[in-house]
């Protein structure tokens, strides 16, 4: 799997209001452009009334991603140690 590419997400927000939440967030008009240094990535959102999208474009695999990106496969094979939260 290759970490640099385009990456789409649909945002809605309008189905929380016929469940029981703990909290709910509406967004009536939300634009951001974010430049993501450390994990090579140019991300823009936009919603309007609860509908919009996000759009992500990694464009270079730092050596953070890699880091996390090793980190992901070890967790996958089985090859992480794990540590209880609380002992």
């Amino acid at each position: 799997m290759s970490y640099k590419g385009w990456y789409f997400d649909w945002i809605e927000e309008w189905s929380q209001f016929f469940q029981r939440c703990n909290w709910y967030t509406f967004r009536f008009a939300h634009i951001e452009v974010e430049h993501d240094k450390i994990m090579g990535g140019l991300e823009f959102t936009l919603v309007l009334l609860g509908l919009g999208f996000r759009v992500r474009w990694n464009h270079t695999e730092t050596e953070q991603a890699s880091e996390i990106i090793g980190m992901a496969e070890a967790a996958r094979n089985g090859e992480l140690e794990t540590k209880p939260w609380r002992e």
